[in-house]
């Protein structure tokens, strides 16, 4: 999947060649009107014709005359040409002119669409938008800023505190878990589409922070530097998502397909992963500082350089993955499955190994484990020196 701020700059360099384009046809034909084409009907006929020319006998009526007078009549109709070419540029900036306003009304009946109290008709107001971006992708900001909001106002927001300061209860008592109605899904899926992100501007943000939305669909979605803070995506689908950068501090993520994701340098911390699925996900870089990875399958996903710190991985399986340089200091590794895992210079002080299974994990060495705490039941490495090492029970 290419990044996203890759096909942002492609997106705008061809945007940029098409204006740099008609600039120059607009004033490569203004010069060839003003100055090219008189000098060429004075000038031309003894430049293209000169050796059939015969300046004496110009005013005798001779064939000569006839030559010049047939070569000019023939530079003006080309300059008549040009002067249509002319009237179709400015009929097509008419066009232009006429079709953003089409987009704009097309825009408000959507947004109207939005508004009613029918889901199918809501449905529709977001579909139109999405073909609104296909059609004019400089609207697309725009219908993000709009779709976003729609998800916003649509989603059930999260729980909140029991009572507000004053006592009273909040107006989010009430609120019980439900699952995602057909069009907060389908404005989801149309927000992180990756085709339409292309064009959203960059300083446009997608925010989802605090939002309850088990069971999400997103397979292949872009979420580049999306705000997730304590969204609730239990059992969402992110299967090959785009998560570089996002936010999901907090976020409740219990039973989530998140394979082949792609998390690099995504913040997870204190994130809830139960049970949830990051077979050969790219967590390159990630903070999962004090997640809940319990029953995790990190199976041949990448870790390099990630931090664990302080994280539960209790029966996680995280067999052949590459956790090359993370830092799993304080780390709950309880039956843990490392098989043939890639534990070249991790940190582990402090970390709890037991009953974990490192037989046949790669990279490991004796210095690594010595401050990590293993029982009798954890499987380590034929052949690994405990010397004046860790804590056993």
């Amino acid at each position: 999947m290419i990044a996203l701020h890759q096909r942002r700059a492609q997106a705008r360099r061809t945007r940029r060649l098409r204006r740099i384009g008609t600039w120059v046809l607009a004033l490569g034909g203004a010069l060839v009107l003003a100055v090219g084409l008189p000098w060429l009907v004075w000038r031309g006929p003894y430049l293209l014709d000169k050796g059939y020319i015969n300046t004496a006998t110009l005013g005798e009526a001779s064939g000569s005359a006839t030559l010049i007078t047939g070569l000019r009549t023939a530079l003006v109709a080309c300059a008549a040409a040009i002067g249509a070419g002319v009237a179709l540029v400015y009929t097509i900036r008419n066009y232009r002119l006429t079709r953003r306003g089409q987009v704009t009304d097309r825009f408000t009946k959507a947004l109207e669409r939005l508004g009613s109290n029918h889901r199918y008709v809501r449905i529709g107001g977001v579909l139109a938008l999405e073909q609104i971006v296909q059609d004019a992708p400089e609207q697309a900001t725009h219908a993000a800023q709009v779709l976003g909001h729609f998800v916003r106002d649509r989603a059930p927001a999260r729980p909140g505190p029991p009572n507000a300061p004053d006592g009273k209860p909040t107006t989010t008592d009430t609120l019980l878990p439900m699952p995602l109605e057909a069009d907060v899904q389908v404005a989801l899926t149309a927000l992180t589409r990756p085709k339409s992100r292309t064009h959203v501007d960059d300083f446009e943000r997608l925010y989802l922070g605090t939002l309850h939305l088990p069971g999400a669909l997103l397979d292949g979605a872009d979420l580049t530097g999306a705000k997730l803070v304590g969204t609730n995506l239990t059992d969402a689908r992110l299967f090959t998502a785009n998560l570089m950068g996002a936010d999901l501090s907090q976020a409740d993520l219990t039973g989530a397909d998140l394979s082949q994701a792609d998390l690099t340098g995504a913040d997870l911390s204190q994130a809830d992963l139960t049970g949830a699925n990051l077979v050969g996900a790219d967590l390159t870089g990630a903070n999962l500082r004090e997640a809940n990875l319990t029953s995790v399958n990190l199976r041949e996903a990448i870790l390099t350089g990630a931090s664990l710190v302080g994280a539960d991985l209790t029966d996680a399986y995280l067999a052949h993955a590459d956790l090359t340089g993370a830092d799993l200091s304080q780390a709950d590794l309880t039956r843990a499955n490392l098989r043939v895992a890639n534990l070249n210079g991790a940190s582990l002080p402090g970390a709890n190994l037991f009953g974990a299974n490192l037989g046949t994990v790669v990279g490991w060495t004796t210095e690594q484990v010595r401050y990590a705490s293993v029982s009798a039941e954890t499987v380590l490495p034929p052949g690994l020196r405990m010397d004046g090492g860790p804590s056993t029970t």
